[in-house]
C-alpha cells in the first residue's frame, strides 16, 4: 500500500512538472506573438511618422540639398556620424537603427556601413578594455547585479567564440551591454572585435541600405528591405530562446573564464 501511494505521488509530481513545462512553453509562445505584434506596430508607426519626410526625399531638389550638405561637411560630416555612433554604443541604451538609417541616407549603403562599423568597433574596444581593467564591479554599477546575473554563465562558456558571434548576430539581445559583459571574460579584444563586427553586419547593412534607398526615393527597394528586416526580426525573436539555451550549454571544467 505504501509503495502504491509512493508511486501515485511520483506520478502526480511528474504530471505536475509536465503541466508546468507546458504552461511555461505556452507563456513563451504568447510572449513571442506579443513581441512580434509590437514589432510590427512599431515599424508601422515609424513609417507613418516618417512618411512626410520620406516623401520630400523623392524631390530631386531635396536630394540635391542632401548631397550638397554631405559635400560641404566633408570629413566633419563623417566624424559627426562616427561620434554619434560611438556615443550610442557607449551609453548602451540608445537604439542604433536611427543612426544607421541616417548614415545610409547621407553616405550610401557601403559608406554608411563602414562609418557605423568603425564607430562601433572604436566604442567597443574602449568599453571592452575598461571592463577588462575594472572587472565585474563596473557591470553591477551600470546595469545592476540582478541583470548581470542573467549572463553569468557566459564567463565560463567553453564555446566562447561561437556564443559571442551568435549573441551579436541574433536580434533581441542587448548587444551593447554584452560588450561590457564579454570584457570581463578571458577573450582578447582583437578576437572580440572581429567576431562582433562580422556578426553586426547583416543588421547594420539592412538599415544603411534602407536609408540609402529612402534618400533616392526608391520605394521598391525600401519596401523589400523593410519586409526582409521585419521578417528576420520576428524569426530572431522566435529563435532567441533556443539559441540562448544552446549557448548556455557547456561550461569549462577549469572555470578559467570565471571572474570575481
Amino acid at each position: 500500500m505504501t509503495s502504491n501511494a509512493a508511486l501515485q505521488e511520483y506520478k502526480c509530481a511528474e504530471y505536475k512538472q509536465e503541466y508546468e513545462r507546458s504552461e511555461i512553453q505556452d507563456m513563451k509562445n504568447k510572449r513571442v506573438v506579443v513581441l512580434g505584434v509590437v514589432l510590427v506596430l512599431l515599424l508601422v508607426g515609424l513609417t507613418i511618422i516618417l512618411f512626410p519626410y520620406v516623401q520630400r526625399l523623392q524631390d530631386p531638389q531635396t536630394q540635391a540639398v542632401v548631397e550638397a550638405w554631405v559635400q560641404r561637411a566633408g570629413i566633419w560630416g563623417c566624424l559627426a556620424v562616427l561620434g554619434v555612433q560611438v556615443l550610442q554604443v557607449v551609453i548602451a541604451f540608445i537604439p542604433g537603427e536611427p543612426i544607421e538609417l541616417i548614415a545610409g541616407a547621407l553616405y550610401g549603403t557601403w559608406g554608411g556601413l563602414a562609418l557605423c562599423l568603425c564607430g562601433t568597433m572604436l566604442a567597443s574596444a574602449v568599453i571592452f578594455l575598461v571592463s577588462k581593467k575594472l572587472g565585474k564591479s563596473i557591470l553591477d554599477t551600470l546595469f545592476g547585479a540582478e541583470k548581470v546575473k542573467d549572463w553569468k554563465w557566459l564567463y565560463d562558456s567553453q564555446r566562447m567564440e561561437l556564443v559571442t558571434f551568435l549573441l551579436f548576430l541574433i536580434p533581441g539581445t542587448p548587444k551593447d551591454m554584452l560588450t561590457y559583459v564579454v570584457g570581463v571574460t578571458d577573450m582578447t579584444v582583437g578576437k572580440f572585435l572581429l567576431l562582433s563586427s562580422f556578426a553586426r553586419i547583416p543588421s547594420v547593412i539592412t538599415s544603411t541600405m534602407m536609408g540609402d534607398s529612402l534618400r533616392d526615393g526608391n520605394w521598391q527597394t525600401t519596401i523589400v528591405v523593410f519586409l526582409v528586416t521585419a521578417l528576420l526580426g520576428v524569426v530572431g525573436i522566435t529563435c532567441k530562446d533556443r539559441v540562448l539555451n544552446f549557448c548556455r550549454g557547456g561550461k569549462r571544467s577549469d572555470k578559467a573564464g570565471e571572474k570575481p
